[in-house]
């Protein structure tokens, strides 16, 4: 083969990809189904527009801000890349996160795929199955069961209190949203898999699984925008991993750590053999043993490297949702001591006149201002920064438009959370929102608990909302009790408003955590 038959060869390939790019932007522009949605050109023509915001702007994880620039300018439902809509309009909530009587829902793939675990409950794409996956540990969630925990979480939390003691005597302040992961960590690893990591008692395990759960967040805005991430990195030589990404390796370690407790808890189903009586006292509750146990399930769901996922799951989001709202919440309430402190400790010393009480879960929701904190804080958190594309296999309607079936169509929930037609001034950490409960006194009353989605809502809902819920109750009880500490150079800006989207929001690269110290007439 002549040079020149070589050259005209790699010419007409060139022109031949030129003509399919040119004609997939024609066909993206004005014959895609999506063609006649609002939203900007560009990005309906290529998805390297997000990927822009995403990857290639100084802090990366920006396109949550673009989308929202293009709501202002296109209205309610815009098109925000080739293949999917976006609405930003609380009414519609309940349509797209409908329950099981009102519909179903696909999960959209490349959303399924951002955290690696598409055989656990959170990352399983087809309707019917995530059902059957959901229904075989549903048990493990409910209230009683985390009403029944309650012991082992105030065993954490003093835990807890005497790591935040020995770092003050030893730093002069504690550093919290590190405290808060292993405490949250811990927690839910003795709940749902019978053996804590021990991270409340180990400072420097505690500190290299919050830079684990670093790398999988800071994973998140590349895996969004090229789906094979995550997936290669598990084929991926573990020394060949490292030298290319430590935070890659991070994850692969945690999801390997994940299968050989997996395995073993096979292994050990298999000697014990099948126990027919269901589990009564949670600490009888395991995920993968009730996952084994189910009858419902095939046996190719109880493989070990398909209930590993599931292990990953309640670990990896239980751990970090609980610790992100309390480091936010603990920042909020000292530091608007003055507001807030006189009657939190009003309330919580009729329930805990001593330090060393354990008020029941009952009785700490009873308490409306600390319950009205806990609210404010979910709200103002904000946690889950990425939206969630879900797809219909029935057309939708959104006011006067019909959504194609199979379209992808995503809400962000943060979005929501801080809407300022819903809750007046967002940014602004008011619990008492929460206790008008007239219609004169708060005509918004209605739309703030119809708005309010931090665990989001329907049949993809956030299963440990329970587990949640009573540790949060707990921890802000026992370590606010008293108005004992304050703030040590923990700056809004810098250190809790989330400025990324790394699927919950990120901080700062510059942050320094957010950190608290004993108030000289405090402890």
């Amino acid at each position: 083969m002549t040079e020149a038959s070589v050259t005209d060869r790699v010419m007409a390939m060139l022109g031949l990809a030129v003509l399919y790019v040119v004609a997939l932007f024609i066909y993206r522009l004005y014959f895609h189904p999506l063609a006649k949605f609002p939203g900007p050109k560009l990005p309906a023509a290529t998805g390297w527009y997000e990927a822009y915001f995403d990857l290639f702007t100084p802090t990366g994880g920006q396109f949550m801000y673009e989308i929202k620039r293009m709501h202002e300018v296109y209205g309610p439902i815009v098109r925000i890349n080739p293949h999917e809509l976006h609405v930003s309009d609380p009414e519609w909530l309940d349509t797209l996160f409908c329950g099981p009587t009102h519909g179903h829902r696909d999960k959209y793939a490349p959303s399924a795929l951002l955290t690696g675990v598409t055989k656990g409950v959170f990352g399983t794409i087809p309707h019917q199955v995530h059902r059957k996956r959901r229904a075989a540990i549903n048990p493990l969630f409910s209230k009683a069961n985390a009403a029944a925990a309650l012991s082992m979480i105030y065993d954490n939390v003093d835990l807890l209190m005497k790591r935040i003691e020995a770092q003050i005597a030893r730093d002069g302040h504690a550093e919290m949203r590190t405290n808060y992961l292993a405490y949250a960590t811990d927690s839910v690893a003795e709940y749902f898999l019978e053996d804590s990591f021990h991270l409340l008692e180990d400072e420097e395990k505690a500190k290299d699984w919050y830079r684990s759960m670093r790398a999988l967040t800071n994973m998140t805005p590349a895996a969004k925008q090229f789906s094979w991430v995550i997936p290669l990195s598990f084929k991926l030589p573990r020394t060949v991993l490292q030298l290319l990404s430590p935070d890659a390796a991070r994850i692969v370690n945690m999801h390997r750590e994940m299968e050989h407790r997996a395995a073993r808890a096979i292994q050990k189903h298999e000697q014990e053999g099948r126990v027919k009586a269901r589990p009564q006292s949670t600490s009888e509750l395991n995920i993968f043993r009730t996952i084994l146990d189910n009858d419902e399930l095939p046996p190719a769901e109880k493989v070990f490297d398909r209930i590993s996922h599931e292990g990953v799951v309640v670990i990896g989001a239980g751990g970090e949702t609980v610790s992100t709202t309390l480091a936010v919440g603990t920042y909020f309430v000292i530091a608007c001591r003055d507001v807030v402190q006189p009657r939190l400790n009003e309330e919580l010393k009729e329930v805990m006149p001593t330090r060393d009480a354990r008020p029941s879960l009952r009785e700490l929701e009873r308490l409306p201002w600390l319950t009205a904190i806990i609210k404010e804080v979910l709200r103002i958190s904000a946690l889950v920064t990425s939206r969630f594309p879900l797809i219909s296999k029935t057309p939708l309607r959104y006011k006067d438009w019909t959504i194609p079936p199979g379209t992808p169509v995503g809400m962000t929930l943060s979005e929501i959370l801080m809407d300022p037609i819903i809750f007046s001034s967002p940014r602004d950490f008011q619990p008492s929102r929460w206790l008008d409960t007239t219609p004169n006194a708060n005509p918004n009353l209605e739309k703030m608990n119809h708005a309010f989605v931090p665990f989001s809502r329907g049949n993809r809902m956030c299963m440990g909302v329970n587990l949640a819920w009573a540790e949060l109750y707990v921890a802000f009880a026992v370590l606010l009790r008293g108005d004992r500490f304050q703030l040590h150079e923990t700056v809004r800006e810098r250190d809790v408003d989330a400025v990324r989207d790394c699927f919950t929001g990120a901080v700062s690269n510059d942050s320094r955590g957010i950190r608290i110290k004993y108030r000289d007439a405090g402890r």
